[in-house]
């Protein structure tokens, strides 16, 4: 397959030498890469033996993206109405094809590791980066093609089998479209930015598409009436013109439903297969200069910023100085709380484990609570606002809490924290108990308080016992979390993948506890007064449950390590 993939893109060589791509070196750097790449371990969708060996699944990864073509697919039978059916779907494909390349190739793309090899070589920066973007158009092509072969079949259904080449044909054009525009923003980005910037900017791309693939899957279900898009017209809307999936079903619509295109229609065919070769000279002949100089920046960047951003951070670091003397009284603490806030709040790994709570905790929130009575949108919400369905909004915000505390302790520069065994320090829970206080101040406390402003809101004053109870809950049970499951200091241990059995059944039996307070809760919101006594004692034992925490041993640590 990778010689059939090198000769297709030998095909493109008129116009990749016309953009000053040397294409004999570019053939050269393919051809190494994918033997190279053929003889590393694969790692996509592995799972760990023994927490040492990675092992490939790829039938399984096969099975489930061939799952995925077929659910898609399902939409190409809307096709009475012009554009409906293609459209939706690749719609959807390409922003499949566009969360793998940036979850997935981003590091492909802007990988320094082989500039060792190549940069002291008579290779110029198109070469470079049309080699990169190809290397990753290889890999998704192949996805592609597997998420796009049930399509394929169900079109020679519908439109006969003289389709299925041309609908072959279109999932190239959609593959490669989304390949052009995710790359060339990386590139302009690459161009404008600083390093630090730029890798930042890059994870919150990341971060952002994930809650955005999330929501569509868990509440396109419940916005969208399925029999409105059998009638609706898609081209009556003028910003349908510059959407890349109308252009690419304009070729279908062109060639087998001609009684219902027109002049339209066909330049729009024309234009979906004209922009991913005008794609590749913009990212040859524009972008492309000074890439090789643009990696050698990120790869020598070690985050270090000039005075505009020094100011920002010593601003950061004054309000910090603040809270940690606020709430982290005893030197150890306070040293615990700083070491935790500013890792926190820099790593780039943990921030791509943590930040999509954020979006996920509403979406969960109008999943849930939309599954009500009513016909439309409205009715359901007018159902939602009459009743106290709130309380599971202020009880998803644990989730925000339990996704922070699973990999505060984990890091993949855990070496570093040799720094923690060489203090004179007897007691490592006060350590803990500043990173717990850190976690809580960094993301509990303020998003409880934005979304109990935002019930209160909506609800009325009788929901701020509610919403502080629900606080409390939430905090006790982040530190029996604590306690139990999540005992390790502040990103000092390796990544693990699974839980011992022990861990397991803690983690269920305080899942369980935490529910059934939650249901009681429910349950007793009738009566304020009720609400309003049970949150002395919550708080009497999230000061005892803290206080508890602080004397965390040495000895209790090692044992939670030998678990």
């Amino acid at each position: 397959m990778d010689k059939i993939y090198l000769k297709f893109i030998q095909l493109l060589n008129p116009v990749l030498s016309r953009a000053g791509v040397d294409t004999d070196q570019l053939y050269q750097i393919l051809r190494i890469k994918l033997i190279i790449d053929e003889r590393r371990p694969k790692v996509m969708f592995a799972q760990r033996q023994n927490n040492k060996k990675k092992v490939q699944s790829p039938w399984f990864v096969s099975f489930f993206t061939v799952l995925m073509g077929i659910f898609i697919g399902l939409v190409l039978f809307l096709n009475k109405m012009p554009y409906v059916g293609q459209t939706i779907y690749f719609s959807v494909f390409m922003v499949l094809m566009s969360l793998t390349l940036i979850s997935d190739f981003t590091t492909v793309l802007i990988d320094t590791r082989d500039q060792f090899i190549i940069l002291p070589r008579p290779v110029n920066d198109r070469t470079i980066a049309v080699s990169r973007i190809l290397h990753i158009s290889i890999y998704v092509l192949r996805l592609a093609l597997l998420q796009g072969l049930p399509g394929l079949v169900m079109i020679g259904f519908i439109d006969g089998l003289a389709a299925v080449p041309v609908f072959f044909i279109q999932i190239l054009e959609v593959t490669f479209i989304s390949i052009f525009l995710v790359n060339i923003v990386y590139l302009v980005l690459m161009k404008f930015v600083s390093p630090q910037k730029f890798k930042d900017i890059i994870n919150y791309i990341q971060i952002a598409f994930s809650i955005l693939i999330f929501g569509a899957y868990y509440l396109l279900p419940k916005l969208i009436d399925v029999s409105i898009l059998k009638n609706i017209s898609i081209l009556s809307h003028w910003f349908s013109y510059i959407l890349p999936p109308v252009w690419i079903t304009a070729l279908n619509e062109l060639l087998f439903h001609h009684e219902r295109a027109d002049m339209i229609t066909s330049l729009l065919a024309i234009t979906g297969l004209v922009v991913p070769l005008f794609g590749l000279w913009l990212v040859a002949k524009v972008l492309a200069p000074g890439f090789n100089r643009r990696l050698s920046i990120i790869a020598t960047s070690d985050g270090s910023a000039g005075t505009p951003a020094k100011v920002k951070t010593e601003g950061k670091s004054g309000l910090m100085d603040k809270i940690a003397n606020l709430v982290a009284t005893d030197p150890v603490e306070n040293a615990g709380f700083r070491i935790t806030w500013k890792l926190a709040t820099r790593s780039r790994e943990f921030k791509m484990k943590v930040y999509p709570a954020f979006g996920y905790i509403p979406i969960y929130f109008l999943y849930f609570t939309l599954n009500g009575k009513g016909h439309s949108l409205a009715e359901r919400w007018e159902n939602v606002k009459a009743g106290h369905n709130y309380i599971i909004l202020a009880y998803l915000c644990i989730f925000l809490l339990m996704a922070a505390l699973s990999n505060v302790a984990m890091s993949d520069r855990y070496k570093s924290a040799w720094v923690y065994y060489t203090t004179p320090i007897s007691e490592p829970g006060k350590i803990l108990s500043g990173m717990y206080k850190a976690i809580l101040v960094i993301f509990f406390v303020p998003y409880s308080l934005f979304w109990g402003a935002v019930i209160v809101g909506i609800w009325g004053p009788a929901a701020i016992n509610d919403v502080l109870l629900a606080m409390l809950v939430g905090i006790i049970y982040g530190i029996l979390m604590a306690l139990f499951m999540i005992k390790g200091l502040p990103f000092s241990k390796p990544v693990m993948i699974k839980q011992s059995g022990g861990r397991i059944v803690t983690t269920l039996m305080t899942m369980i506890l935490l529910g059934g307070i939650g249901v009681a809760h429910y349950f007793l919101m009738k009566w304020e007064t009720v609400i309003w006594i049970a949150i002395i004692p919550f708080f009497l034992i999230t000061w005892i449950m803290l206080h508890y925490y602080k004397k965390t041993t040495w000895e209790s640590l090692e044992m939670a390590e030998d678990l």
